[in-house]
C-alpha cells in the first residue's frame, strides 16, 4: 500500500491572489466569502469529530467534500488538501486516516487565521 501524502507543512494556507482572482478583484467580496467560510468550518469540524467519533463513513465522505469544495474555491490549498483526505477517509471507511486528516484542518485552519491576520496587517500599513 502506498503512503499517504498529506499537506506539505510549508504548502501556502492561502492563494490569496487566485482568490482574489476567482472573484474579480473584488476584495470586499472575497472577505464576505471568507467571513461564511469562518463559520461554517468550525460547526462542520464538530460534525466531523461527531462523525468520527461514531464512524459513520458516509457523513464524513460528505463533510469532507463539502469542505474540500469550499476550501478550493477560495484557494485554500493547505485545507482543500487536508479535506481530500478527508474525503477518502470516508469513501475508504478508514478512521485512522480520519483522525490524521481532522488533525490536519485543525492545524490548516489556524494556519489561514494566522495567514490573515498578517495579511489585515499588511493592508492596515498601506493605507
Amino acid at each position: 500500500m502506498a503512503e499517504e501524502k498529506y499537506p506539505e507543512k510549508d504548502m501556502l494556507s492561502m492563494d490569496y491572489a487566485s482568490a482574489l482572482e476567482r472573484v474579480g478583484g473584488d476584495e470586499s467580496f472575497l472577505e464576505t466569502l471568507l467571513d461564511l467560510y469562518f463559520e461554517d468550518f468550525p460547526e462542520k469540524y464538530g460534525q466531523l469529530q461527531k462523525a468520527i467519533g461514531q464512524k459513520e463513513f458516509d457523513l464524513i465522505f460528505k463533510l469532507g467534500h463539502g469542505l474540500k469544495g469550499s476550501s478550493a474555491t477560495l484557494s485554500l490549498t493547505f485545507l482543500q488538501e487536508a479535506s481530500f483526505h478527508m474525503e477518502m477517509a470516508g469513501k475508504e471507511k478508514n478512521i485512522k486516516k480520519a483522525n490524521k486528516a481532522l488533525t490536519h484542518l485543525e492545524e490548516g485552519f489556524k494556519r489561514l487565521k494566522d495567514f490573515l491576520s498578517k495579511k489585515e496587517g499588511q493592508v492596515q500599513l498601506q493605507k
